[in-house]
């Protein structure tokens, strides 16, 4: 019992210096480079011609709705990518370089060893995420600002009242830069974790990167659209709606493989559509199961693993 609480308290020291270890791999692979492609996206939207024959009251909105949505696609985009060809790396290297006989040969479980690859992973893909973000919500806050300024001067040659114009320039300040879009970037956050748990797991069995990568690609892609599937299969079968038999294997499907269309909500959020804590705490939840199944999965299959 002792023995089970010295290696409990000593868990978190285990997987901080592994996370640690595959942060600095991950870096030495140039793999942060994305941002700056992200990057010089972003000064590309400072020259893409607007919808010119939109009203002057709502041309503002739609210039930032725009700005966010190819923001948040290029952050799903690469998020994608990068979770999937990060981890599917992470063992094969770890085998080629022999540091995963180096890691393994000293006390340290295999569980916390998967977590702290993981850990690694979500450490350095945060960081991305803050970096775009940030860029995110500086040029929306520029925007805005000059938008919100040209808005104003314009409805007042019109002969509006800053009475009558408060509502328009409310409506551009609602596009921009809000919560909402701070609280759809976090449930990207948690998709993206429950798939570089998925990746993980497939790795642990198949052999190859490109293997591991088409699985985990496969898989989320399935995810994404297996109620849309099950669905079809119901209303194939002329039942309305979904039939009590379709329900339970939608329910045993999302057990077996993670259903990411729960985290789906970044696009609302950036559409304007409110988010509550609650329900990205839910979100949450959902994510730490799925992952925490992945790794006690692949934690049994990579122990009886021969290298």
């Amino acid at each position: 019992m002792g023995q089970l609480l010295a290696s409990v308290w000593h868990m978190p020291g285990r997987v901080a210096a592994v996370a640690g270890v595959t942060f600095t791999q991950l870096v030495r692979m140039r793999l942060f480079l994305v941002p700056a492609v992200f990057a010089i996206i972003f000064l590309a939207l400072q020259f893409i011609p607007y919808q010119e024959h939109i009203g002057v009251e709502f041309r503002g909105v739609q210039q930032l709705q725009l700005i966010k949505d190819v923001a948040m696609g290029c952050m799903q985009l690469f998020g994608l990518f990068f979770c999937v060809a990060a981890t599917a790396l992470l063992i094969p290297r770890d085998t080629e370089d022999r540091i995963l006989y180096t890691i393994l040969c000293k006390p340290v479980p295999r569980f916390d060893y998967l977590l702290g690859k993981v850990c690694g992973v979500l450490g350095l893909l945060a960081v991305m995420l803050i970096f775009m973000d940030g860029l995110l919500s500086l040029l929306l806050w520029l925007r805005e600002s000059s938008l919100t300024t040209e808005l104003s001067a314009t409805l007042a040659a019109q002969g509006y009242t800053p009475a009558e114009a408060r509502p328009y320039i409310e409506q551009v300040e609602t596009a921009g830069n809000t919560w909402d879009t701070q609280r759809g970037i976090l449930a990207m956050f948690c998709s993206f974790a429950v798939l570089t748990s998925l990746t993980m797991l497939i790795s642990c069995f198949t052999s190859g990167t490109i293997v591991s990568m088409i699985f985990a690609m496969g898989g989320y892609f399935i995810g994404m659209f297996q109620g849309q599937f099950f669905h079809a299969l119901s209303a194939g079968g002329g039942e309305p709606g979904m039939s009590p038999l379709m329900q339970y294997a939608a329910r045993a499907s999302s057990i077996l493989l993670p259903d990411f269309s729960i985290f789906t909500v970044s696009d609302a959020a950036a559409a304007g559509v409110p988010l509550s804590w609650e329900l990205l705490g839910g979100m949450a939840l959902i994510a730490a199961a799925y992952m925490l199944l992945h790794l006690l999965v692949a934690t049994w299959i990579f122990a009886h693993k021969e290298f």
